[in-house]
């Protein structure tokens, strides 16, 4: 499975190459400003994590205090 990110200024061009993606059997989707933050959040723990930079019991404590359930 591939995963492709795309960000544009223009509505236009973004609902075509939306259309062009289902034709071609893509599934897509736009993304709202949270679930973007949500990502990046998300990349960022788990690089965190990988690195070392940040053990469970800390991503545990960011999480529970800011909420989120990653």
């Amino acid at each position: 499975m591939e995963t492709i990110i795309l960000r544009g200024e223009s509505k236009e061009n973004s609902k075509l190459i939306l259309k062009l993606a289902k034709q071609l059997n893509f599934k897509a989707k736009k993304l709202s400003s949270i679930e973007i933050e949500e990502m990046g959040l998300a990349i960022s723990i788990e690089e965190g994590l990988n690195s070392g930079l940040l053990d469970e019991k800390e991503k545990q404590e960011f999480l529970s205090k800011h909420r989120f359930s990653l």
